[in-house]
Order: C-alpha cells, then structure tokens, then sequence
C-alpha cells in the first residue's frame, strides 16, 4: 500500500512539473512581433521606411545610445541600434496627456553640417547621424548626447509630464540596458520596444512594463560586452 501510495506521489509530481513547464513554455510573449528589418550601417535614415512606429528594426547607425534617460529627441538611428545591441526602449509622448494634442510633425528642414566622408546626409532634422566615432568610442550617454536638433512641444513641459518621466525612470532600475526617451507622433502615450518586438500603452502599467523588459532584454542579434 505505501509503496503504491509512493508512486501516486511521484506521478503526480510528474504531471504538475511537467505541467509547470507546459505553461511557461506556452505563455504568450509581452507586446506584439515585427518583422525583422535588415542591420545595415547608414548615415542617414531619410527615406528608410520602417514597420511599426517606433521602429524595431532596420538600417541604422553605427553609433549607439546607452543606457539611461534622455531629455530631448534625438534620431531613431542610434536607438535602433541599442536595439541591436538588445536594449530595450521606453518612449513617452507627453503630448497624449494633453486633451488639445494636435500631432507634432516634423517638416523637412536643412540642417548646416560638415560633409562627412562617404556620408550622404539628406537634410532632414533627427534623420542624419551627427555624432561620429571617435576611436574605440561608438556610443553617447544621457550626460553628453547628440545636439538639440527640434524643440520638445510645451507639453513636455508640464508638471504632468515631468512626474510620468519620473516614473518611468524608475524602469532604468529593472534591467542593466533600458532607455527612456521622448517621441513625438506615437498613436498611444508610450511604447516599449525591443529588436523587432513592440507594446503600446496608454499609460504606466508596472507588471507590463517590468514583463516586458524582462522578456527582451539583451536579447538582440548582435551580443556586445556591456
């Protein structure tokens, strides 16, 4: 009889750990798949069409940003490659806590800067890489970014929107790469993005946010020793 009864529990061991395992392996992952765009090196992304907004992927420079928060926009093309790099992403739009937000959007400009050798620099603000490697160097930080190159709209600049980047900051804290950064024309307030992966929110939710983080981070196709 005890023996029996030893079997039963061992069984039943069994099926709940495999069970277990059934389930985490079958959890449907955070956010929402997009296609894998290509990983080449550019200086410019005028043009480039991307498939999901933010992007996820794609041409990109070959500077990249690291970790932290940012105060200003600055080019999708560095972000992308953090991406690469299995960053993950948090954008807010300050505007979408605004009942009068008409989309802000930026018109094609001239910008004055140097030619740069076999370079093509298209004009267009936020889509030309300005910051150059400088050696071994091909990263900035949110202490020496890439030059303001278009105003945040004042929605940015309300109490409102200060206090959602403080909470947001606080993601910094789950996982060694993680960026928090400003956009502008988004559908939804904030997006989180990875390489080739997205979710959209229309406000901070913490388990979401931190599953998320969690599932993609360092998790991009180039391995780098950050």
């Amino acid at each position: 009889m005890r023996k029996r009864q030893i079997v039963f529990v061992f069984f039943l061991v069994i099926v709940l750990a495999s069970y277990g395992i059934y389930k985490l392996v079958t959890k449907p992952l955070p956010g929402q798949a997009v296609p894998s765009l290509s990983r080449d090196h550019v200086t410019d992304i005028a043009g480039v069409d991307y498939n999901s907004n933010p992007p996820t992927s794609g041409p990109h420079f070959a500077v990249w940003a690291k970790p932290g928060v940012y105060d200003r926009l600055i080019s999708d093309g560095y972000f992308i490659h953090s991406m690469e790099h299995g960053y993950v992403v948090i954008w807010y739009d300050c505007s979408k806590l605004s009942s009068g937000y008409s989309p802000f959007a930026v018109g094609r400009a001239y910008a004055h800067d140097e030619p740069v050798t076999q370079s093509t620099d298209s004009g267009e603000l936020l889509k030309h890489m300005k910051v150059q490697p400088v050696g071994d160097i091909s990263w900035f930080t949110p202490a020496n970014p890439p030059e303001k190159e278009v105003a945040l709209p004042e929605s940015f600049n309300t109490e409102s929107c200060k206090v959602l980047v403080s909470r947001l900051s606080e993601f910094t804290k789950v996982a060694k790469l993680v960026i928090v950064t400003p956009r502008v024309g988004m559908d939804t307030a904030l997006a989180l993005t990875a390489w080739g992966r997205i979710d959209r929110l229309e406000s901070v939710d913490e388990a979401r946010i931190v599953a998320f983080i969690q599932a993609f981070h360092d998790h991009g196709p180039e391995k780098t020793m950050e």
